[in-house]
């Protein structure tokens, strides 16, 4: 599979393949060399890692590019 057939899928099957790749024994630097892919370019597109289980940000595809003042 490439990330472009990953992002294709809803997101909760998203995330059953990465983590059902991680429950395989897979390496989290593996899955992401599988996907042609790195880390820092799962992240940009709404993936992290937290204890080693893939989860998804809450509102992908919007960032803060810089810090805004409030007031």
């Amino acid at each position: 599979m490439t990330i472009d057939e990953l992002l294709e899928l809803d997101d909760d099957a998203q995330i059953e393949y990465l983590n059902g790749q991680l429950d395989d024994g897979k390496s989290v630097d593996e899955i992401c060399a599988d996907l042609s892919t790195t880390r820092m370019d799962m992240a940009r597109v709404g993936f992290f890692v937290v204890k080693n289980r893939f989860m998804l940000k809450p509102t992908r595809g919007y960032a803060r590019t810089k810090p805004t003042k409030l007031g």
